[in-house]
């Protein structure tokens, strides 16, 4: 017997979207992610920069994905799976199947240092009272 192993990989993404539909004749729920991806070099003329690349995801991983704080930087493990698509046709998709990891978010937007200040002020009063 031989041991054949999946085929997985681990995929860092900076995730701006998620989504997903239910097909109606089968009830599937669809899901999928779509990150910022940099252009390689000479892939695409004399484009630069960044574009948009959709992903496959499984339903279970939407839950784990918080936008609301904006864009984030996931790690995600993705297996190859065989994916029908709206036509009929099936090809062997990357798809990710859950959030390994997720890199803490920076504000994206500084506080003000007035704010800042009050609260090292209060931090203080307690000690004085003493």
């Amino acid at each position: 017997m031989f041991a054949i192993p999946a085929a997985t990989s681990i995929t860092s993404l900076f995730v701006i979207k998620k989504d997903f539909y239910t097909v109606k004749d089968t009830g599937e729920v669809r899901a999928n992610v779509q990150a910022l991806s940099p252009i390689p070099a000479g892939s695409n003329g004399n484009a630069q920069g960044f574009e948009v690349t959709e992903y496959a995801a499984d339903a279970s991983c939407l839950e784990q994905i918080d936008l609301s704080e904006g864009p984030v930087a996931l790690t995600f493990e993705s297996q190859i799976r065989p994916i029908t698509n709206r036509f009929g046709r099936t090809t062997n998709t990357q798809m990710l199947v859950k959030v390994v990891s997720a890199q803490p978010q920076a504000s994206a937007q500084p506080r003000p240092a007035a704010s800042a200040q009050q609260n090292a002020a209060k931090a203080a009063e307690p000690a004085k009272a003493n």
